[in-house]
């Protein structure tokens, strides 16, 4: 199996192995794929999905961590009365996504970020200031601008380096897409080899070196922000009934019973393509919780993940939008990249739809669930249809197999958000780099 080459998803596992592996008994499965991946027992179709499989379960033991006990241990540094009858209530009420390593039960590594997500800390509530001053600048002037620099870069900590050892990075870069604009490499670290051509669908700067503690692999760019305003009552009205047809993208966009059921649950025989739009963002603001997710290759569906769910990130609610959307004839699509403040960078990825002889539009359901959440109407509104002047967008793909040539396999195949370091032989996992990405410069215009 080629890696990073996550096709096979879509295809049946073996009994055997799938019950194993469902009922968590994680070295037991391996030990099962390894039997009849060695002794040849399988055709080439089922050795991908087995060697991919097997990929899959190594994923899950790293993150998914914690054991019940130590899960409890980590929550009492935020809730210091806490028992394991409430770890298991969270659990229970699909608050903290849980799964099963050799037979028990054990957290996500990031559960905890889970449950501060919504605390209104100080940095929480300047950020969403700033969001509700973009959205009023946006209103007012039509369109929100920006020149933006931006520091992309991370180093490799200690245990990772091997002496003398060439390491290979990757570097998110922006793709082309109407809001950015006069794109330059202003500055970078001297091992860079290259950069994807503009025209890539996830584009990456490469660089090649020896690593060194503290040595920082790193890339500056700038560029022009200009993010459009459109009332979307005003397109609704001038939207004429239609009905798009697309191809399936696997692994992650692609039909299914349960979703197609679903989307027509939620539109009816609503004839607006816009209107179906705003029904199925209003179906998944209200619905589907924020929670940090394990990666996103272990979650054979991402869509149906957050629908039966009804929790996910911002990766797991686009998907579920773009794929509700394509249920019910609307063409979508994904973006993934980066949210860019003056305070600084995190990561995050919304959806892109379009309805013939109007604008391509933008859904941000992640944002506007929260926006739901604190009862802020105006901003809720404003995530269907509009974003903000605060956007990097560095992929255009979910999981582009076809995009790498990549001999190890890449952390991150779906957002391309903060980069990759691999040596010739070995990859290196995310936790083991240090991330030094921030904002050098952000200027309105007007």
């Amino acid at each position: 199996m080629q890696p990073n080459d996550l096709d096979s998803l879509v295809y049946p596992l073996r009994e055997d192995v799938r019950l194993l592996s469902q009922a968590g008994y994680v070295t037991k499965a391996r030990e099962e794929i390894a039997y009849l991946l060695s002794h040849d027992k399988v055709d080439d179709l089922e050795r991908n999905r087995l060697e991919l499989e097997d990929h899959l379960l190594e994923l899950r033991t790293h993150d998914f961590p914690y054991d019940g006990t130590e899960a409890l241990s980590l929550l009492r540094t935020i809730r210091p009365d806490a028992t394991m009858k409430d770890l298991e209530q969270l659990r229970t009420q699909g608050i903290i996504p849980f799964s099963l390593v050799d037979g028990a039960i054990h957290y996500h590594r990031r559960f905890l970020d889970t449950l501060r997500k919504d605390v209104p800390t100080e940095e929480r509530k300047t950020d969403i200031a700033l969001r509700d001053e973009m959205i009023a600048r946006m209103k007012q002037r039509g369109r929100g601008e920006a020149d933006v620099v931006v520091h992309i870069g991370f180093s490799l900590k200690e245990e990772a380096i091997r002496e003398g050892k060439t390491v290979s990075v990757d570097l998110p870069v922006p793709v082309r897409c109407p809001f950015i604009k006069q794109l330059k490499i202003l500055r970078q670290s001297g091992e860079l080899v290259g950069v994807d051509a503009t025209s890539s669908d996830r584009r990456c700067a490469h660089f090649r070196g020896v690593p060194t503690p503290n040595k920082e692999f790193w890339i500056e760019y700038g560029y022009t922000i200009a993010m459009d305003y459109h009332p979307m009552d005003q397109l609704e009205k001038l939207a004429k009934p239609s009905w798009w047809h697309g191809k399936d993208q696997v692994p992650y966009l692609v039909r299914s019973r349960y979703l197609e059921d679903l989307a027509k649950n939620i539109v009816g025989d609503e004839p607006n393509p816009i209107t179906r739009a705003r029904l199925i963002y209003r179906y998944i603001t209200t619905h589907v919780s924020y929670a940090y997710m394990p990666s996103y290759q272990t979650i054979p569906n991402l869509a149906e993940y957050g629908a039966s769910m009804r929790r996910g990130d911002c990766g797991i609610q686009a998907a579920l939008f773009i794929n509700l959307c394509r249920a019910s004839g609307i063409k979508a699509g994904w973006m993934g990249g980066m949210y860019v403040t003056p305070q600084g960078i995190s990561n995050h990825d919304w959806a892109r739809f379009s309805i013939p002889g109007l604008p391509e539009r933008y859904a941000d359901c992640s944002f506007g669930g929260s926006a739901y959440r604190d009862g802020a109407t105006e901003r809720w509104d404003h995530y269907f249809g509009n974003l903000d002047p605060m956007r990097l967008c560095c992929t255009l793909l979910l999981a582009p197999s076809k995009e790498t040539n990549r001999s190890q396999w890449i952390a991150d195949p779906t957002d391309n958000q903060e980069g990759e370091a691999w040596y010739d032989d070995e990859a290196i996992p995310r936790d083991l780099l240090i991330d030094q990405r921030h904002t050098v410069k952000f200027t309105l215009h007007g």
